[in-house]
């Protein structure tokens, strides 16, 4: 894809079906258990809480949990395999290789 001239570097998106698919909680029972969900990282440190879900259009699989972030107004995604459900505290634990 090449950008038009004066778009400043901005890649122009091709028309088609869409690549992810936004759930709510209004799509289905488990997005609505997790929306709203905490965020926290392996140590416990609040990052924020489950905005939303990204779903592959064409697997039907979730590949992204949308985090908002109440300070910085922000909404962040976070890979769904990188992130592990803490039953025990009712939250979501986000955790990285160090």
């Amino acid at each position: 894809m090449q950008s038009k001239p004066g778009s400043r570097g901005r890649v122009r998106r091709r028309h088609g079906p869409p690549r992810f698919i936004r759930m709510n909680g209004h799509h289905s029972n488990t997005v609505g258990l997790l929306q709203g969900c905490p965020v926290v990282t392996s140590g416990g440190e609040r990052i924020g809480t489950v905005d939303h879900l990204m779903v592959d259009a064409d697997t039907q699989q979730l590949r992204f949990v949308m985090l908002a972030r109440r300070r910085q107004g922000a909404v962040v995604a976070i890979p769904w395999h990188t992130l592990y459900f803490d039953s025990e505290k009712s939250r979501l634990v986000f955790y990285t290789l160090a």
